[in-house]
């Protein structure tokens, strides 16, 4: 009898197996900030087009975002929307890729996503939404032909930006003026970022799926009205900093049922505990006090060191924060102050940003060669997960090509010099944000991932 019920168990064990191997996976590489409609929209596609048995993987930027800012709330708040709103698995993408370019973004998270050792598909929206077409721009910009880069030089020789002088090159390479207009658009830059990343590295185990975003545009920050589609992510953040300074219950309740038509209520209940509780939300100002005295502290040759501070960036930087802005506008905070005084067309102030958060954190460009020499992301940082992700971690413990880290005092297990100060400056950018949230540093060593 009892062999009959360990037989049976063991049966069970086998199918129950069989069933995670073959789980459907699809991997989002985002940012969260914060989760809204639009993000459960394509989730909701996803699973349309390829199943309601699908588990999403999301490769989460944690508490310092792309564009050089910090996140409205940290990351350990953004899992819990992620996996309230149907996300069974968050990985952390590194600050070094999180903060960078979207091509050293894309390859941090396409890599990421490869290391699982899971199979599955990346989806990513885009304005275009036709992904032929941006394949065929990933591969003319993997394969940079001879004449594509003569034209790109001539252009940037002209004065132009860098992304306008890349579009005007693949216009004029192609004799396709929509073509070049794709990359117009900060969606189908990334997208065909991904798709570049994933033609670099060669591999097989994911496939590519985009779909037409929808509602506001990647910037637009004015509220949207619920008839024109979704709000954008910068338009929510805009919407709660701008009420952020009042404390009235009044105020907050306005707030929270404006943001009802915007966020999943799973979202918007973590949202607004935040906001009555902390720690957070912030907005860039909060980091103005330390970019102001770093920049301050620092001589020329030194920021000439920190990434994207070349050119001058640095030196004309330190000049703006050290004199009184030529702006008359006293409502614009600091740090906006800053950013205006400086960005111009060749410092445009997304580049800016990224630099300062480099020099905030520390990040070297020794670090850059150093990530890069050893293959890029250098483990898998679990931020949080479901019951379908406890499953896929299983299945990650056996097939992962990387170190799977539960919480950042696993490092200390390792003695791989590129993954110890990958995760150092993890902890910096986590503690920076902290501090300008009120709170004392050291959550990223010991803060375990969320369980839902």
């Amino acid at each position: 009898m009892n062999h009959h019920i360990k037989n049976a168990g063991s049966f069970e064990r086998c199918v129950s197996r069989a069933i995670i191997e073959f789980m459907k996976v699809a991997f989002i590489i985002a940012e969260y900030n914060p989760f809204h409609l639009g993000h459960a929209w394509q989730l909701d596609a996803a699973r349309e087009q390829l199943g309601d048995d699908l588990a999403f993987v999301a490769i989460m930027s944690g508490c310092l975002t792309q564009r050089g800012e910090p996140a409205v709330l940290d990351k350990w708040s953004r899992t819990h929307m992620a996996l309230a709103c149907g996300i069974s698995l968050v990985v952390e993408l590194p600050f070094v890729y999180a903060t960078a370019s979207a091509e050293r973004f894309a390859q941090g998270g396409v890599g990421l996503a490869n290391a699982t050792g899971l199979n599955g598909h990346l989806v990513f929206g885009s304005e275009c939404g036709d992904l032929a077409q941006l394949q065929r721009l990933a591969d003319l910009l993997n394969q940079e032909p001879p004449d594509f880069r003569l034209l790109l030089r001539q252009y940037l020789d002209q004065g132009k930006s860098f992304a306008a002088a890349r579009q005007e090159a693949i216009t004029g390479l192609t004799g396709d003026a929509e073509l070049g207009k794709i990359l117009g658009n900060a969606n189908n830059i990334l997208a065909v970022e991904y798709l570049k990343a994933m033609g670099q590295s060669g591999q097989r185990h994911l496939i590519p799926l985009t779909f037409q975003r929808q509602g506001q545009a990647y910037l637009e920050h004015a509220p949207a009205i619920t008839a024109e589609g979704f709000a954008s992510a910068a338009s929510i953040r805009r919407l709660i900093n701008s009420n952020r300074c009042h404390q009235e219950t009044n105020l907050t309740f306005s707030l929270l049922s404006s943001l009802a038509e915007m966020m999943p209520p799973s979202a918007l209940a973590v949202l607004s505990e935040r906001i009555q509780t902390g720690p957070g939300p912030l907005e860039p100002e909060d980091l103005a006090k330390p970019i102001i005295g770093r920049l301050r502290s620092l001589d020329p040759s030194q920021l000439d060191q920190i990434p994207g501070m070349h050119e001058g960036l640095g030196r004309r930087l330190a000049s703006a924060a050290a004199r009184p802005s030529k702006s008359r506008d006293s409502s614009r905070g600091r740090l906006e102050t800053l950013l205006s005084d400086a960005a111009t067309k060749r410092f445009p102030r997304t580049r800016i940003q990224r630099a300062l958060m480099a020099m905030l954190a520390g990040l070297r460009q020794e670090d850059l060669s150093l990530f890069d020499q050893q293959g890029g992301p250098q483990y898998l940082r679990i931020l949080g997960f479901d019951k379908k992700g406890r499953h896929l971690l299983k299945i990650m413990r056996r097939q992962a090509k990387l170190p799977i880290l539960m919480n950042m005092s696993d490092r200390l297990e390792h003695k791989n010099d590129a993954l110890i100060r990958m995760a150092e400056l993890d902890g910096i950018s986590t503690d920076l944000w902290m501090l300008a949230a009120g709170k004392n540093c050291g959550s990223d060593f010991d803060t375990p991932p969320v369980m839902r």
